[in-house]
C-alpha cells in the first residue's frame, strides 16, 4: 500500500485542531512578551502629549505624571487582556474538540456538533476583535498581530467549511 504524498492529501478535519494549537502557542509567546509593548512608542506618546508645554520644568513634571498613570493602566490592561486572550483561544480549541467528538447519527447530534462549531467561530471572531483592540490601545507594534489575525481568519474559514461539509450528513440522519 503506497502512501499519498502530503501535498496531494485532502485536508484533514483535525488540521483545524492542530492549527489552533499553533496559534495558541504563538499567542502565549506574545503574551509572555507583554503584547509587543514598546517603551519607545510610549515615550514618543508622552513627548507628543507634552510638547506644547513651554516651561521645561512643568513639561518634565507633567511627563512624569502621565508616565506614572499610564504605566499603571497599561499593566492592569495587559493583565486583563492576557486572561481574556487565553480564555478565548482555549474556547476555540475546546469547541473544536467537542465538535470532533460528535459523529452524528441523529439530527439532534448534528445540531449539537453544528452548535459547537458555531461557538468556535464566535470565539475566533471575538479573539480577532480583542487583538485589534489591544493593537489600537497599547503602544505596541501592530504588525506583530497581523500574522496571528490572518491565521485566525484562515482558522475561521476552515471551521466554517467543516460546518458546511456536515450538511452532507443531513439526509442520512435519523430523527
Amino acid at each position: 500500500m503506497s502512501e499519498i504524498p502530503k501535498n496531494r492529501r485532502k485536508k484533514s478535519k483535525l488540521d483545524i485542531q492542530h492549527n489552533i494549537y499553533k496559534i495558541r502557542k504563538e499567542l502565549t509567546s506574545n503574551l509572555m512578551e507583554t503584547f509587543a509593548y514598546s517603551e519607545k512608542k510610549f515615550e514618543q506618546h508622552i513627548k507628543a502629549v507634552t510638547e506644547g508645554i513651554k516651561d521645561s520644568e512643568e513639561r518634565k513634571k507633567r511627563a512624569d505624571l502621565i508616565r506614572e498613570r499610564e504605566e499603571g493602566f497599561d499593566l492592569m490592561f495587559i493583565q486583563h487582556e492576557r486572561n481574556r486572550i487565553l480564555a478565548l483561544v482555549c474556547d476555540i480549541s475546546l469547541h473544536i474538540r467537542k465538535a470532533n467528538t460528535i459523529y452524528p447519527t441523529y439530527k439532534n447530534e448534528w445540531l449539537e456538533r453544528r452548535l459547537e462549531l458555531t461557538r468556535a467561530m464566535e470565539a475566533c471572531n471575538a479573539l480577532q476583535d480583542e487583538l485589534q483592540y489591544i493593537a489600537e490601545t497599547l503602544p505596541a507594534d501592530k504588525n506583530k498581530y497581523m500574522n496571528i489575525v490572518l491565521e485566525l481568519e484562515g482558522e475561521y474559514k476552515g471551521i466554517r467549511a467543516l460546518r458546511q461539509s456536515d450538511n452532507r450528513l443531513l439526509e442520512k440522519l435519523k430523527d
